[in-house]
């Protein structure tokens, strides 16, 4: 009877002993804080293979692809103490099961004004071709934003660049609001270089695209070749890939890359469906300035070497943004303005899904306009679509 007792007292106290051990976890995790996520650069997250025949995929035996480097670790100073940098790790998590997709979207009427009375009753918002229930709808113009200024530096833009950079300096006095904004300056040919990490530091902005210059090394026709051919060519797409995968995807408030340049591309790894596809994943509207490029042409002149409309048109609406093309460097600053404008005009829609599941899928969107009269010549500016994850 005694070894009987004995017995149960040793099960009794393993049970409990086995109790604690488990209980422990759930205890300690109860008062768990989130910690505020480091601000730099992560590589971009690999792109599942669903491409076209007509695009070749890079072979492995490649040089390996593209990052986002700085051109001088020296001149890039941190981002001054304020709202850019809060301190938040004493904020609880919180856990929505609910996913809600935000779809910031512009209309303009057939002369390019603005729609700005637009209500919820007047749109409606599809998911793979299926209405949609809207969650919220709202018009926005003091969003924070987050975006980058991309400067194409190859060969074809060296007589440009300096209008390009007064049109930029003026943009960003204009828009960025230090208690609320962040801004990157980077700058490509072959390779893409970081000039400036993001910051609300307007000087630092400012002398950060005073630097840019064009440098030689781009392909002049009848030219002598470069010093150095690694730096010859363009990777258009690789600065949008990059720049959407390493710079801006884990940041909050809007995320927008602003490009400058002609939309010719010569030498990045990445395709045009690739870049818009990590903008897509990286929640990034691309807007661009389109250039004409031009190069010697020998006879003491300047030969056009062209516009590559389609591609920026198509890189830009896929995403949400849109292309302007200034007819001559004097109308660099009205690009800008209406940049600032469409960033300041802006409804937000979110709304549900349907369909819950978050297979990783890409899903498409489509903001139709379904006020009568002449809203149906009207065009909205919308991302194209997301991934279900």
């Amino acid at each position: 009877m005694v070894q009987v007792r004995k017995l149960g007292w040793v099960v009794g106290a393993i049970v409990l002993l086995l109790v604690g051990v488990v209980g422990v976890p759930t205890a300690a995790q109860s008062g768990r804080k989130r910690e505020s996520p480091p601000r730099q650069y992560e590589p971009p997250r690999p792109v599942p293979e669903q491409k076209p025949e007509s695009d070749k995929v890079p072979s492995p035996s490649q040089p390996p692809r593209p990052r986002l480097a700085p051109a001088d670790a020296n001149r890039i100073p941190d981002a001054p103490d304020g709202a850019a940098q809060e301190d938040d790790s004493q904020e609880d998590i919180l856990t929505i099961k609910t996913q809600l997709v935000s779809v910031p979207f512009a209309v303009t009427d057939r002369r390019n004004r603005y729609i700005n009375d637009l209500t919820a009753q007047d749109i409606q918002v599809l998911e793979n071709g299926k209405p949609q229930e809207i969650f919220s709808f709202a018009r926005e113009n003091d969003l924070p934003l987050t975006f980058a200024l991309i400067f194409d530096i190859s060969g074809s833009q060296q007589y440009s660049i300096a209008e390009q950079r007064a049109a930029a300096q003026t943009f960003l006095r204009q828009i960025l609001r230090p208690e609320k904004d962040l801004a990157g300056v980077v700058t490509f040919r072959r390779d893409i270089e970081l000039r400036q990490k993001l910051t609300n530091n307007l000087s630092a902005l400012e002398r950060a695209i005073d630097d840019v210059r064009f440098e030689s090394g781009g392909y002049i026709p009848g030219g002598t070749p470069p010093i150095d051919p690694s730096i010859t060519g363009t990777s258009l797409f690789d600065a949008v890939y990059v720049v959407s995968g390493e710079m801006l995807t884990r940041e909050a408030g809007r995320r927008v890359i602003i490009l400058l340049t002609d939309g010719e591309d010569t030498t990045s790894r990445y395709r045009l469906s690739d870049a818009i596809d990590m903008a897509l994943r990286s929640d990034v509207q691309v807007y661009a300035v389109g250039i004409p490029g031009g190069v010697p042409n020998g006879f003491g002149g300047v030969s056009i070497t062209g516009l590559d409309r389609r591609t920026l048109e198509r890189l830009c609406e896929s995403t949400g943004g849109r292309a302007f093309f200034p007819r001559s460097p004097s109308d660099y600053v009205t690009a800008f303005r209406q940049i600032e404008t469409d960033l300041r005009q802006q409804y937000i829609v979110a709304y549900s899904p349907a369909d819950p599941t978050r297979d990783g899928s890409f899903r498409t969107i489509a903001v139709k306009i379904i006020r009568p009269g002449e809203a149906k010549d009207w065009r909205v500016f919308a991302r194209k679509g997301y991934y279900a994850k």
